[in-house]
């Protein structure tokens, strides 16, 4: 998607033509983008909406934007995590978001790397409350299964079976967020 820098500034100075070009343009990678995240096409909508009415109530912030399509993303991304807060669908821990790698390449990989763990957290947050603490001590406390289980008072299989039940929910969700990355990379 390319919207030109002459668009956007009639955008900026109130031009509803100019607002509906970036709307056909950008709703359905916005509505995409939601979706991949809330797995509810009606909460997509809602989101892509705030995010439309956002752009056109603070259109006059894009006066020093040079990318148009990184903005979109960002206030899509915080639309996203808004809406989730306000419905309670997940916790999500946004400190830990900020924990990426010193080592990565580029600042677009430490993005993509920020929406994988933040991907990766909401699905956790909405797996059931034993299936959770079991991959969180598994995979981010690296407790092995017999401390886990020993922890938890649970047999070894037990344990196994949550383990292989959370990476199966994870790998689901995983072509949302690749198509997500491929669309906004």
């Amino acid at each position: 998607m390319y919207i030109g820098s002459d668009i956007l500034e009639r955008l900026i100075r109130g031009d509803h033509k100019a607002f509906r070009v970036v709307f056909t343009m950008a709703y359905p990678k916005v509505f995409a983008f939601a979706n991949g995240f809330v797995k509810n096409e009606a909460d997509a909508a809602d989101i892509a909406q705030i995010v439309f009415i956002r752009l056109w109530t603070k259109r006059a912030s894009l006066e020093g934007v040079n990318n148009f399509d990184t903005y979109l993303y960002v206030v899509t991304k915080n639309a996203v995590l808004n809406y989730i807060a306000s419905k309670k669908i997940a916790t999500i821990d946004i400190s830990s978001m900020s924990k990426v790698s010193d080592n990565l390449a580029s600042p677009q990989e430490q993005i993509e790397a920020n929406d994988l763990k933040m991907l990766v957290d909401m699905v956790v947050s909405q797996m059931p409350q034993q299936r959770q603490t079991v991959y969180r001590l598994s995979r981010e406390e690296g407790l092995t299964n017999d401390e886990i289980a020993k922890k938890l008072g649970l047999q070894k299989k037990t344990v196994e079976n949550h383990i292989n039940l959370a990476l199966k929910d994870i790998r689901k969700s995983m072509p949302a967020l690749i198509f997500l990355l491929l669309v906004w990379g």
